[in-house]
Parts: structure tokens; C-alpha cells; sequence
């Protein structure tokens, strides 16, 4: 049975599952699904075609599926998708697509802190954890079980890899490779704690190293570094992807530390 706050403004074209909380001064467009088990907060604003999945709590004040800050938006009817048993905490920001039919895309089990912005067109895995006051800029995305930490701001079009990890206060402006960890605004070299976590491998480890290593620290071109990684390092799933991940970069690759930025092809 559903909980549902007079005081809350829900269209009756919205469509909200079983055990729905909704608090007070919440406002639910006409387009909005919810699902099973949602909890809403108070003063939530959801609208534009906008999906919550099954399970997932939304905190006081959180405006999801508005218009894209986009000078290029012209009332195209877009989508913003938010996946199951997520969190996403006070005064979160996630804007919807700016093309017709286009996505904005908030994985499973995704943690949203206070304050955290995410801008139109991103695209989120899995289990990925995005700290207080960080700012995602457009069509930014971020792999699988990714962590960045607060106050970071992403620019438009980057990629933060699988199982990365971004310090706090960061500016990223080019792509970090999975499983890497970044601060000040250099590659420092393998997550380690966070892929031993994750069950890996000592010899998936330090595969994983040498790959980080010869992307950032050995002054190689992308393609030579690629190349490296694919002929001389064993051929293991986190590998390949790693490297496929490197290829399809189109901002470059985050420099490591002591080195400088490479945007060379």
C-alpha cells in the first residue's frame, strides 16, 4: 500500500507501483513512472519522461528530468532513466536528454550525493558512487563501480573507466583509465585497494599495473601504448577491455604522475 502526502502535486497521468512513499510538497509530471518500493522525499521534483526504478530512494529537494542546460535544447521529448535500489540524496540535480529520444542513464544500485550535479545525455553503470557537490557536464560516462569523490567537475565528454577512483577537489578534463586512480589531476597509478576488493587476481593486479603503467608513465603514444598492452601483456578480460577502453577515446587519456598531458593520436 502506497503512502502518499496530501500535499504532494501528482498528476493523475503519472504512473507510481505498489508502496510508493511520496512526501510532502513533492511534484510528479504527468510522463513519470516510479516503481515498486520508490521513496520520494519532500519538495522532489520529477518530471519530462522520466523512470524511477524499483527501490530506489530519492532524498529532500532532488530535481530529476528537467530541461538539459543545453543552448542547443529545443523541447525535443527526451528521457532520463534512473535505475533500481539507488540513492540519491539531497538537492541532486539530473537533467534529461537533449536530442529527441536520447537518454540520461543512472545504473543500478548508484549512490548520488548531496549537491552532486548530473548534466543531460550522461550515462552511469552499474554501482557507481558519486560524492557530495560533484558536477558531471554532459554526455560524461562513467563505468562500472566507478567512485569520485566530492567537489569533482568532469568536462563534457570524458570518460571515468571501471573500477576508477577520483580524488576529492579534481578537475577532469581528459578520459581516466579503468581501474586507475587519479588526484591533482594525474594519474597516481593502479585502484589497488578497490581491485583487491573486487576479487581480483594478484596476476590480474599486476596486469592491470603494468597496462596503467604504459598508457601514463612511459611516454608512449596511445597507439604505441596500446599496442604494448595487446601484444605483451596476458590477454585477460580486464585487459582487453582496458584496452578497447583506450581506443575509443576521443579527449585523450589523463597524463600519470611526473608526466605531461598527451593528446598525441
Amino acid at each position: 500500500m502506497s503512502n502518499i502526502d496530501p500535499r504532494a502535486a501528482i498528476s493523475p497521468d503519472a504512473q507510481l507501483g505498489e508502496n510508493v512513499t511520496v512526501g510532502p510538497f513533492a511534484v510528479i509530471g504527468p510522463k513519470v513512472q516510479v516503481g515498486d518500493n520508490c521513496v520520494i522525499g519532500p519538495h522532489v521534483n520529477l518530471s519530462g519522461r522520466t523512470t524511477i526504478g524499483r527501490g530506489t530512494k530519492i532524498h529532500v529537494g532532488a530535481n530529476i528530468g528537467d530541461e538539459p542546460q543545453d543552448l542547443h535544447y529545443e523541447g525535443a521529448d527526451s528521457y532520463t532513466d534512473i535505475g533500481e535500489e539507488c540513492v540519491i540524496r539531497e538537492y541532486v540535480t539530473i537533467h534529461r536528454g537533449v536530442e529527441e529520444d536520447s537518454h540520461t542513464r543512472v545504473g543500478n544500485r548508484v549512490m548520488l550525493m548531496a549537491f552532486s550535479h548530473l548534466g543531460h545525455n550522461c550515462q552511469l553503470a552499474d554501482d557507481v558512487v558519486v560524492a557530495n557537490a560533484s558536477l558531471l557536464a554532459g554526455r560524461v560516462e562513467v563505468g562500472y563501480h566507478a567512485f569520485i569523490s566530492a567537489q569533482v567537475m568532469v568536462h563534457q565528454f570524458c570518460r571515468i573507466g571501471t573500477l576508477a577512483m577520483v580524488g576529492g577537489g579534481n578537475a577532469i578534463l581528459q578520459d581516466v583509465p579503468p581501474y586507475s586512480l587519479v588526484q591533482f589531476a594525474v594519474v597516481r597509478g593502479l585502484n589497488a585497494v578497490g581491485v583487491r576488493r573486487a576479487g581480483f587476481s594478484a596476476e590480474t593486479r599486476q596486469a592491470l599495473q603494468d597496462a596503467i603503467h604504459a598508457t601514463c608513465f612511459e611516454g608512449l603514444s596511445r597507439p604505441n601504448a596500446i599496442a604494448k598492452i595487446r601484444g605483451e601483456l596476458p590477454q585477460l578480460p580486464e585487459i582487453i577491455a582496458f584496452a578497447d577502453f583506450l581506443e575509443g577515446s576521443k579527449r585523450g587519456i589523463m597524463p600519470g604522475l611526473g608526466t605531461k598531458h598527451n593528446t598525441e593520436e
